[in-house]
């Protein structure tokens, strides 16, 4: 058993685009409201065909060798996320873990994300830091 983190978000199709684009995410799986699995659901539950296809009901996606799950929130309603957190650990001794999550933040920076605390050696740890994406997540960096 392991625990998965899953977002919610009222615009998901443009959060899976800036993480494919700027994150490295990797796409596993992405089923749209449109999708045939829908087509005999209780008509409360239908949405127009335009939302539908524009709609994640539900996503799989990797970073860093970790999953993650998203959908988008119902009636798309805006979802604040701030304080939502995500905290890559490695050893910080295997140099191309260190090299990986230097990367990944460095990327992210240049693309807009907003830095919080600069990537760096702390009194807790060799390599740490932290920014916040577009979306409200903030992503951790910290080597064990």
């Amino acid at each position: 058993m392991k625990a998965v983190q899953y977002f919610n978000f009222h615009n998901s199709l443009e959060v899976l685009d800036f993480y494919e684009k700027h994150l490295g995410a990797k796409i596993i799986n992405k089923t749209m409201g449109d999708d045939e699995i829908f087509r005999d659901m209780p008509e409360e539950y239908k949405m127009p065909e335009e939302v539908a296809k524009q709609f994640v009901m539900n996503a799989e996606f990797e970073i860093l060798g970790q999953r993650f799950m998203i959908s988008d929130s119902w009636g798309q309603r805006e979802v604040n996320n701030e304080g939502t957190s995500v905290c890559f650990t490695f050893d910080g001794n295997d140099e191309e873990d260190v090299k990986q999550a230097t990367d990944f933040y460095h990327k992210a920076i240049e693309a807009g994300c907003k830095e919080a605390m600069p990537l760096g050696q702390t009194e807790w740890s060799k390599l740490y830091g932290y920014f916040n994406d577009p979306f409200g997540v903030t992503w951790m960096i910290n080597a064990c």
